[in-house]
Formats: structure tokens, C-alpha cells, sequence
């Protein structure tokens, strides 16, 4: 019973009693809220399979309003969307389509006003406007009044006339929307003679637009985006190869202008590979080995891998260590995770992705917290993490070696049915540190375990992080009673982010309990999600 006893007292002036009687850091509506648009949920949870969005998912939201912070929850929007807080788009979207179509006046408007800032992509735009659709079905009046008809012509009208032609070209349709139906909804008058050149393009076609502009003296500007959009539309019409890569080099056209033939055409891969972004280029890699554009030692390979090791591009591109990762395990598997693909990796660029990986390190800012970093070295970590060609011990090794890499204060261990200190030092590869991890002993998995050893051997935790493959019962308490008996005894708040990386579904956290989160799976944007955790920005 002692062992208990010490969490029937407050430890810290924000805790709350919870229903057993213990005490909790409460999770406010705008904790919730924050939860929502980091990750699609308001509880402790971060799903990396998409989670259908509905009402349901934003009662902290409409709540908020309710109470007359509307306006509060449309600044929270736009912070996330703007530092890029939110590991997945949607959440951010539903919320900002609720706000817009909810009763408080003030909070409507402030949303409409927040649109072109949050919607920076027409991909964003056409999903916005899909879930005012999806919110509007149960409701009698139409959702295309003045308000939103304003809040779209505004998104076009604030671009400059060649960001709106490379949008209005790349991202033709998406979510059921496309470009045609919005500007004819929203009874668009464009703000400049460029966006109505735009504007005709979209309506009527290229045909129209030359028919109508043929005696017309234009600007330079207009004539700037004249020509290219004349080059997006010479580019579909043409089969020959050096016009296409006259086209892409002169006018910077992307992937998404060109037609599937085009594609079939190295030399056309390598026009394109000049101005690629750092992302594409990694999701790439694959396709341009398959098809010869990367062949080894030429040119291509040269510049690919010195873009790689560019520590201020990686910085610039904000490519996290576990994005390289992801590349690279892809990349040496020689085969697509869908699909037929194939290639035949090429040493050099392996070579460039490893370093990458461990350039990206200096990427990740410090949080300065105090880490205990717990690897579950079960037989079971070797399964494939959902949606990703990584397996489980992969994914925890990576992780540790960011926090050991990029935190001053952090502890690793190893655990099954017992903790096993696991030394993973700064200057370590990856194949080391799992080579270190698979010389320990293997049983059944105790996610309480870090906890009370920290407790028994006096480390300071801010934060623990539990690696394991899934949720697991073995032991005689559970996760989240061993973190309250520990910030009793310690007398420190700490936090507990528990990682089932093959699961889609468990529940170790309190969802009470601002100081506990579990991730189900992992993805690219795990990362993020317990970053803003760390730093109580969730």
C-alpha cells in the first residue's frame, strides 16, 4: 500500500484528483485542442493510420467557442499551420473549416480571415472547402455565401500572378475540387491583368486566352507568365524530347506539368533532377536508378550526392534524420514498398545517404530536457513498422541516436523482463548501436520497468520514451502508476511518451493525464509529435 500512498497528494499546483483518487496534470480543452491539431485527436493518442475526422474528434473545439474563445482557437490554428506544428495537414483543415461555419460571428470571420495563411497549397485549399462540404450534408442552407466566396477570391487575388499560374498548373484537382469549380463559386474578380490571364486560362482554355490577348499590349510582368503558360501547354502537346527539356530548363516546369510518356524519357528525369527539391529527390531515388538517369559515376549520381551531404540544404529542406532513414532502408531494399519497381542501388549514393543521415542530426534543435530513452529488445521488435520498409529495432535505435546526438542529458537502456543500461554514445553508426542492442538478453516486455528503475537508481527524467513493438501487460504495475509514483518520489513532472511501433491501437496513457501520450505505429511525423510533446507545446 506504501507504494501508492505518495500519489494521493498534489505534487505541483496543477494537478487535479482523478477518479481513483490520485493526482494527474489536468488536460485543459486547449491542451485538447493542441492535441487535435498536432495529430487528429483530443486524447493521448497519435494514430499514424488516418483517423476519420468528425464533430466527435473536436468537442474541446466547439466547446472553446462555446465559451466565447473562438478567436483564440483560430490564432491556435494558424500557429500550427504557420510553425509547422502539425504532424499530419487535416486536423489543422476540419478545425479551421468548424470555426468557419460555427455561430459565434467574431470566430467565423477571424477563420475566413485566417484561410489564404493556413491553406498555403491548393491541395490545402480544395481539402478546406471538402469539409465545410462534409460539415454542411446534415444542414438544410447552402455553404457558398458571401463569407466563403470572399475567402477564396482572396486566396487567389493575394498571390502574385506566377505563384497562382504554378499553382493553378501543378495542383490541376484534388479532394473532388478543382480550380474551375472554386474561381466560378466564387464569383472571382481578379485584382491585376495577370490573374485574369489566369483566370481565362482556367475558364476557357489556352485558345481563348490567345484569341483574346492577340492585339492586347500587355505588361511585362503578363507577358512573363504569357510564355509560361504557353510552355505548359506546348508541353503537353509535344512528343519531342528536346523540347520538353528545353521547356523544363527554360521555364522551370515540374513533374506534375509533364505527361506519363515524358516519363519515360531519362533524359527528361535529368532536366528535371537540375531544380528538384531536396524531398522529391528522396522519394526519387528509386525511380531514377530504375530508369538509368542515375547510372554510376556520372554526373547525376555526382549531383545527387552533393545535395545530400549539403549540410545547409538539409538544414534549409528541414530534413529530419528519420526522413533519410526512410530513404535509405527503401533505396538498399532495390525495390519499391508498392509496386513493381526495381533497381540496382548505387554504392555512392548509399554512401551519400549515410552521411546525409548523420549530417541531419545537427537539423534537430535541442529541446534541453532530461531523456531516459527505454528499448524493448524483445524477438518481437523485428517486425516491419507499420507503412514503412523499417522494422522496429531500426526505427528505436534511429531515435535513440538523435537524442543521444542532439541532447546533452539523456540515459539508454534496454528492457525486457529486466533494464539492461545500454551505452549508445555520440560518435556511434547505427550498426553499432544495434549490434549493442541485439547482445541483450531477450524475455517478455515490461513497460514499467524504466520508470522504476529511474526511481531506484535516482535519475533525473524529464522525459521518459518507451520503444517497444507493442502494448504489452507483463509485470505488476502498470506504465502509468510507475510514472506517478516516480514524480512523487522525485518530485519531478515528468512525462511518458510510450512508442508501440507495430501497433494501431492501445492504451498505456491516461488520457487525463497531460504528462502521458502513446503513439501507434510511426511515421515520418512521429517525430514531431513528441517534440511538441517534450516541449508541453501539446
Amino acid at each position: 500500500m506504501e507504494e501508492t500512498a505518495g500519489q494521493m497528494q498534489p505534487c505541483s499546483e496543477t494537478q487535479m484528483p482523478n477518479s481513483a483518487g490520485g493526482y494527474v496534470w489536468q488536460v485543459t480543452d486547449m491542451n485538447r485542442l493542441r492535441r487535435f491539431l498536432c495529430f487528429g485527436s483530443e486524447g493521448g493518442t497519435y494514430y499514424i493510420e488516418e483517423q476519420k475526422l468528425g464533430f466527435e474528434n473536436a468537442d474541446a473545439l466547439l466547446r472553446l467557442v462555446e465559451d466565447g474563445r473562438g478567436c483564440e482557437v483560430v490564432q491556435e490554428i494558424k500557429m500550427f499551420s504557420q510553425e509547422g506544428r502539425a504532424a499530419k495537414q487535416e486536423p489543422v483543415l476540419f478545425a479551421l473549416a468548424i470555426c468557419s461555419q460555427c455561430s459565434d460571428a467574431k470566430t467565423k470571420q477571424a477563420a475566413y480571415k485566417a484561410v489564404s495563411e493556413v491553406c498555403r497549397i491548393p491541395t490545402h485549399l480544395f481539402t478546406f472547402i471538402q469539409f465545410k462540404k462534409d460539415l454542411k450534408e446534415g444542414m438544410k442552407c447552402g455553404m457558398w455565401g458571401r463569407a466563403l466566396r470572399k475567402a477564396v477570391a482572396d486566396w487567389y487575388n493575394g498571390k502574385n500572378e506566377m505563384a497562382i499560374a504554378l499553382a493553378v498548373t501543378k495542383y490541376k484537382k484534388r479532394n473532388g475540387w478543382c480550380h474551375k469549380d472554386l474561381l466560378r463559386l466564387s464569383h472571382l474578380k481578379p485584382a491585376n491583368e495577370g490573374l485574369a490571364i489566369v483566370l481565362k486560362y482556367v475558364m476557357k482554355g489556352w485558345k481563348e486566352v490567345q484569341e483574346a490577348y492577340k492585339d492586347k499590349k500587355i505588361s511585362a510582368e503578363s507577358e512573363k507568365l504569357f510564355k509560361y503558360l504557353e510552355a505548359v501547354e506546348r508541353v503537353k502537346h509535344t512528343k519531342d524530347e528536346l523540347e520538353v527539356i528545353h521547356l523544363i530548363e527554360e521555364h522551370n516546369l515540374v513533374r506534375e506539368h509533364l505527361l506519363t510518356c515524358h516519363l519515360k524519357s531519362k533524359e527528361v528525369w535529368k532536366a528535371l533532377l537540375q531544380e528538384m527539391p531536396l524531398m522529391a529527390m528522396l522519394r526519387n531515388l528509386g525511380k531514377m536508378t530504375a530508369n538509368s538517369v542515375l547510372e554510376p559515376g556520372s554526373p547525376e549520381v555526382a549531383k545527387v550526392c552533393e545535395r545530400l551531404r549539403n549540410d545547409k540544404l538539409l538544414k534549409k529542406a528541414r530534413i529530419h534524420p528519420f526522413h533519410v532513414l526512410v530513404a535509405l532502408e527503401t533505396y538498399e531494399e532495390g525495390r519499391g514498398y508498392r509496386g513493381k519497381l526495381h533497381w540496382q542501388p548505387d554504392k555512392d549514393i548509399l554512401e551519400a545517404l549515410d552521411a546525409s543521415f548523420y549530417k541531419t542530426f545537427k537539423t534537430v534543435e535541442p529541446t534541453g530536457k532530461r531523456f531516459l530513452l527505454a528499448v524493448d529488445v524483445s524477438g518481437s521488435m523485428s517486425q516491419k513498422v507499420l507503412g514503412s520498409v523499417l522494422n522496429a529495432s531500426t526505427v528505436a535505435a534511429a531515435m535513440c541516436m538523435v537524442v543521444a546526438r542532439t541532447e546533452e542529458d539523456s540515459h539508454i537502456v534496454a528492457f525486457s523482463h529486466e533494464m539492461v543500461p545500454c551505452p549508445v554514445t555520440k560518435d556511434m553508426t547505427l550498426p553499432q548501436v544495434l549490434t549493442k542492442m541485439s547482445e541483450i538478453p531477450m524475455g517478455n516486455t515490461d513497460c514499467s520497468l524504466p520508470m522504476l528503475w529511474a526511481q531506484k537508481t535516482g535519475v533525473a527524467v524529464d522525459i521518459f520514451i518507451v520503444f517497444t513493438d507493442n502494448e504489452t501487460f507483463a509485470g505488476n504495475i502498470h506504465p502509468a502508476t510507475a510514472l506517478r509514483q516516480y514524480r512523487e518520489r522525485m518530485g519531478i513532472p515528468s512525462k511518458l511518451i510510450v512508442c508501440g511501433m507495430t501497433s494501431n491501437g492501445f492504451s498505456i496513457a491516461d488520457p487525463e493525464d497531460r504528462g502521458m501520450l502513446d503513439i501507434c505505429g510511426f511515421d515520418t511525423g512521429a517525430p514531431d509529435v513528441i517534440r511538441n510533446f517534450t516541449l508541453d507545446l501539446i
